[in-house]
C-alpha cells in the first residue's frame, strides 16, 4: 500500500464522506480515491473548498475536509482556513507538495505551507513519512474538534504520497501527543454562581456559539427556564434559543443599543455562555447603570478573552454545567423584565421601514423568507449589511440553523458555505443570503452546485454597492468613494450556469418563487432589487 491509498483508508476510518476541493498532478491520490466511497466535490476555486468544509464541519460536528494541489492551490485555501479559525469550525485541509528533497525556496511552486498555514491554523504540519498518515490524522481530527475548534493544515509531498509503506497502524497515535480533554468546572466556583444566581434580582444571560457547537440547545432551555433569565444571542449564538422564546431578546447589537439601555442599566448580573471576542461583541455594551457581576461559562479558561472581566469562569462539559445549574434553581422563579414588550420595541427599531416594492427593504424580505422557510432548514449569509438583515431581523424558530461568517467576516462566504450545507443537510432546504457584492465573489460555485446535484437557494439582496462600507465613508465623511458597483443581470448569469434565476419586484412575488424554488430542488438565483435607506438610520 503506497501513501495515497494509507491516506484514503484512513479518511474512511474516520468516517469522511466528501471532500471537497480541485486536483492538481498528484495522480497517485486520485488512483486511491477512485475506488474509494468517499466522494470529491471539484470546486471552482479552493478558497470555495474551504467555505464548503467549513459549513460541513459546523453542521456534522465532524471535521469538513478539503483538498488543493500545491502551491497557488495551497495559497487560495488560506482565507477559508482563517474563516474556520476565527468561527471556530473544525476542518481538515489537505495539499500536496513538492518532493521532501526539493522543499527550499527557488523550487518551481514551492511555498513553505506549514509556515504558511501556522498563523490560521490550530495545527500545521508536514507528512514526511506515509507510516505516520495514520497516526497525523488521528491527531488532526481529534485537534480540530477539541475545544475551541479550528482547522488543521496537512502539508503531503508527491514522494510520501507514492512511497510503498508496510510498518502501520489504522488509527494509530502520535507519541507524546498532549491530552485533549479537559476537567470540569471548580465545585466552589460552581456554589458560588448558583448563590449569585439565586440572589440576582436582574440577571441577564448572553450566548455565543458553544450551546450550538456542543448541542447543547436542551441544556441551555432548561437553565434559561429554571432562573427566567432574559436572554441575547451573539451572531454565531442565533438560534441557540429559538427566537420565539418568551425569555428570547434577539441578537445583541449595538443597533438597538436605545432600547437595550434600559435593560443594561437595571441589570445586577451578566452571565455569558460562550462568549467569544472575536465576534466583535464589546462589554460596553452592557457596562452601564448597576455594578455588575460577571460570570463567564465555557469549555476553556483560555476562552474568556481580555475584555471580559469576569468575576468568576466555569469551564468544562457546557452541557454539564447548565443541567448542574439548572438543577439547583430555585422553584417558582418569575422573569423580573417584561420581555415581550423590550422585544417588541427592539423588533420595531429593526423592522422599519417595511418596502414591499422594488426596490425592496431589508425587513420586507427577511419577513417573506421566514413566512416560506420550512422547519428544518439551513440558511447561510454573506456579509454586509445582508448580514445586518439577517441577524436582526430574520426569527430563526425550531432546528432551522443559521450560518454565519462573523468572526473573519469574509464576503463570498455564503454560496459555497451553502453546497457544503447542502451536502451536510441533503433533506433540509438550504438558503444562501447574499448581497451583490459578496455573491459575485464566488459566483462560480453555481456551477458547482448545478453539476454535482447540490440544490441550493441563492436569494441575492441587490443594490449594487458595497451598501455597508458606503454607508460607513457617509457618516465618516459625507460622500462615498470606490463603493458603487455595476447593474447585474442576474438570472442571465444564473442560466449560463445552469440553474434558474428571476428578478422579484414585489415581496408577494418574492414568497411566490421561494416557494417554488425550494419545491423545485434545483438550484436558483432569486435577485432582490433591495435599498436600505432609511434602515438603521
Amino acid at each position: 500500500m503506497n501513501g495515497a491509498a494509507l491516506l484514503i483508508e484512513s479518511l474512511q476510518q474516520r468516517g469522511v464522506r466528501a471532500i471537497f476541493g480541485l486536483p492538481g498532478d498528484e495522480v497517485t491520490l486520485f488512483e486511491a480515491l477512485r475506488a474509494s466511497p468517499i466522494r470529491f466535490i471539484t470546486v471552482r476555486h479552493e478558497q470555495a473548498a474551504a467555505f464548503m468544509a467549513d459549513a460541513y464541519g459546523r453542521l456534522t460536528c465532524q471535521p469538513g475536509v478539503c483538498f488543493s494541489t500545491l502551491g497557488p492551490g495551497a495559497t487560495n485555501l488560506a482565507t477559508g482556513l482563517a474563516n474556520a479559525m476565527l468561527d471556530r469550525s473544525p476542518v481538515v485541509a489537505l495539499s500536496d507538495q513538492v518532493p521532501t528533497d526539493q522543499m527550499r525556496p527557488g523550487v518551481h511552486q514551492y511555498v513553505d505551507l506549514a509556515a504558511f498555514f501556522q498563523p490560521i491554523t490550530k495545527w500545521s504540519a508536514v507528512i514526511r513519512d506515509p507510516e505516520l498518515i495514520p497516526a497525523a490524522l488521528q491527531y488532526a481530527f481529534q485537534v480540530a474538534c477539541a475545544e475551541r475548534p479550528g482547522p488543521i493544515h496537512l502539508s503531503l509531498p508527491v514522494n510520501v504520497l507514492e512511497r510503498e509503506c508496510f510498518l502501520f497502524h489504522l488509527g494509530g497515535e502520535l507519541p507524546g501527543h498532549p491530552s485533549l480533554s479537559h476537567t470540569g468546572p471548580d465545585p466552589r466556583a460552581l456554589q458560588q454562581v448558583v448563590a449569585w444566581l439565586q440572589e440576582a434580582q436582574a440577571p441577564v444571560l448572553v450566548v455565543g456559539n458553544l450551546p450550538l457547537r456542543a448541542q447543547a440547545q436542551a441544556s441551555l432551555r432548561r437553565f434559561v427556564e429554571a432562573y427566567q433569565i432574559p436572554t441575547l444571542t451573539t451572531y454565531m449564538g442565533k438560534g441557540a434559543l429559538p427566537e420565539d422564546h418568551p425569555l428570547c431578546l434577539g441578537v445583541i447589537s449595538r443597533h438597538a443599543r436605545g432600547e437595550l439601555m434600559g435593560l443594561f442599566t437595571a441589570c445586577d448580573l451578566i452571565l455569558t455562555i460562550g462568549y467569544d471576542e472575536v465576534e466583535g461583541v464589546k462589554p460596553s455594551l452592557w457596562t452601564v447603570g448597576n455594578h455588575k457581576r460577571v460570570v463567564c461559562v465555557d469549555s476553556v479558561f483560555e476562552a474568556e478573552g481580555a475584555l471580559l472581566h469576569a468575576d468568576v469562569t466555569l469551564a468544562g462539559d457546557v452541557t454539564a454545567i447548565l443541567e448542574e445549574l439548572a438543577a439547583r434553581a430555585p422553584s417558582g422563579r418569575q422573569p423580573w423584565l417584561a420581555v415581550s414588550a423590550v422585544r417588541e420595541a427592539i423588533r420595531r427599531a429593526l423592522h422599519q421601514p417595511i418596502v414591499e416594492s422594488a426596490p425592496l427593504s431589508p425587513a420586507a424580505i427577511t419577513r417573506a423568507l421566514a413566512q416560506v422557510l420550512p422547519d428544518p432548514a439551513v440558511l447561510t449569509v454573506d456579509v454586509g449589511l445582508n448580514k445586518y438583515a439577517m441577524g436582526l431581523t430574520y426569527p430563526i424558530r425550531g432546528r432551522q440553523q443559521i450560518l454565519f461568517s462573523n468572526g473573519l467576516s469574509s464576503m463570498g462566504f455564503a454560496l459555497p458555505a451553502a453546497l457544503g450545507a447542502r451536502l451536510a443537510r441533503p433533506e433540509d432546504p438550504v438558503v444562501a443570503v447574499s448581497g451583490d457584492g459578496g455573491f459575485l465573489m464566488n459566483v462560480q460555485e453555481l456551477e458547482t452546485s448545478v453539476r454535482h446535484g447540490l440544490p441550493v437557494v441563492a436569494l441575492v439582496m441587490r443594490d449594487n454597492a458595497l451598501g455597508l462600507i458606503r454607508r460607513m465613508q457617509v457618516a465618516r465623511f459625507g460622500e462615498a468613494v470606490g463603493t458603487t458597483l455595476g447593474s447585474q443581470d442576474l438570472p442571465t448569469l444564473a442560466a449560463a450556469f445552469g440553474a434558474r434565476g428571476i428578478t422579484v419586484e414585489t415581496t408577494e412575488m418574492l414568497v411566490d418563487v421561494l416557494v417554488e424554488a425550494i419545491a423545485s430542488h434545483q438550484t436558483w438565483v432569486i435577485d432582490v432589487p433591495t435599498s436600505y435607506e432609511g434602515w438603521l438610520q
